[in-house]
């Protein structure tokens, strides 16, 4: 299995291996990551969940060449796999969820049928995100996890071997600038262990929700102001872009056209009416 996912571009395999690239094969792929990840209960190395997750293109194929069907039978068979370690398997599944979006209900364990009121309250300490922010906070980490804590591990060792270290400035700065990476891995693996990427078309119609535009009229003044409110990672001012997470994206979720919204910033409280209400998606 692990040579024909390795060799199936190669121009002389290509046309041998390219029928067995499919739903199928990544069923025994799971099968075979199942069962080795029994066998070797001391170690968390297993080839085959590994290029499966590193080769970006390799799931995108297989689930092209299946149905929906075929993507949330395998999209379970992924949840119950014991091989993968949490943050690859969060990798894959939004893999999966790009292609077939119907999926984020199974994952989140909801049922299959869609809901409007999925994404205008979120009630777990889960991030909603989009897949875009999702996508850069997973290069972020493999950036830091590939090259920029074994550049400093290189770094450290160079400069243990000047001498003592406790006068060793180089020595010090590096083992400092390790701390901060680590420091940071654990932040961005603990988000995005809690992120769930969307494409915002669960959104509501008739209430704020996470992935609505809205329309603002000041009370005092009548000036009007128009906001976006997207996922965790998406805060964007300069564009009115809101997180929901931001105090006001909070005070707008679940308000209707008509309700009344008070903000107050360093002691200036000003009222805001819902005027207007619509769906991000539907305005792309």
């Amino acid at each position: 299995l692990l040579w024909i996912l390795k060799f199936r571009e190669l121009a002389k395999f290509k046309d041998l291996l390219g029928g067995l690239i499919g739903p199928r094969l990544l069923t025994a792929v799971f099968s075979a990551i199942d069962y080795e990840s029994l066998q070797n209960v001391t170690t968390r190395r297993i080839p085959l969940a590994e290029i499966l997750s590193d080769d970006k293109e390799l799931l995108p194929e297989i689930l092209g060449k299946g149905t929906e069907e075929n993507a949330k039978d395998l999209a379970q068979a992924l949840l119950l796999n014991p091989g993968f370690e949490d943050l690859s398997k969060r990798s894959l599944l939004a893999r999966f969820i790009k292609r077939y979006p119907e999926i984020q209900s199974m994952v989140d364990g909801e049922d299959d049928s869609p809901s409007s009121e999925s994404t205008s309250v979120v009630t777990d300490d889960s991030l909603i995100v989009s897949q875009a922010s999702y996508d850069r906070k997973i290069a972020d980490l493999e950036e830091l996890t590939k090259e920029k804590i074994p550049a400093n591990s290189l770094a450290i060792e160079a400069a243990r071997e000047l001498g003592d270290l406790r006068e060793n400035a180089e020595y010090q700065s590096a083992k400092d600038e390790q701390k901060l990476l680590l420091a940071r891995q654990s932040e961005l693996q603990g988000d995005i262990m809690r992120a769930k990427p969307t494409d915002f078309t669960d959104a509501p119609s008739d209430s704020v929700g996470i992935g609505s535009v809205v329309s603002l009229i000041d009370q005092a003044n009548g000036e009007s102001q128009k906001y976006v409110v997207l996922g965790a990672w998406d805060s964007d001012p300069d564009n009115d872009v809101l997180s929901y997470l931001t105090p006001l994206g909070q005070k707008l979720l679940t308000k209707k056209i008509g309700e009344i919204v008070e903000t107050e910033v360093e002691g200036n409280v000003q009222s805001w009416k819902i005027e207007g209400l619509s769906r991000w998606v539907d305005g792309k």
